[in-house]
């Protein structure tokens, strides 16, 4: 007899499989489930504030890319939180073990993601020197 995998790891197993489609530098669609990177920000592409911002955006979308074009595409929902206001999936995102949100926070290309205005607000300062 068999044991079943749980449905967050089975869900994790089979995001490798799938096209990957980049949204923005924070977010990916993987066989039409959309996942937001848990726990940081970039900048925004979609609606800028500045020029800045949406230069910035573009930057980490692109290494975003880059760094899921690397290997095998698995992603895992952590047990805190499922969805954001806008129903996407919260999830780490990984190629080949290694977490692309770390990685776009370390290279500079993200935030640690704050709840909050005033954490918003910083985030925006800091993308658009304000």
């Amino acid at each position: 007899m068999t044991q079943r995998k749980p449905a967050l790891a089975l869900a994790a197993s089979m995001a490798a499989l799938k096209p990957v489609i980049i949204i923005d530098g924070d977010t990916v669609r993987i066989d039409c489930v959309t996942i937001r990177l848990l726990d940081i920000d970039t900048p925004e592409t979609d609606r800028p504030r500045c020029e800045n911002e949406l230069t910035l955006g573009l930057e980490a979308k692109q290494r975003l890319r880059q760094l899921l074009d690397a290997g095998q595409v698995a992603y895992v929902v952590d047990g805190r939180y499922r969805t954001d206001r806008f129903h996407r999936t919260l999830a780490h995102v990984t190629v080949a073990g290694r977490d692309v949100g770390a990685v776009l926070l370390a290279e500079g290309l993200a935030l640690v993601w704050s709840p909050g205005p005033k954490a918003k607000a910083a985030r925006l300062a800091i993308w658009c020197q304000k």
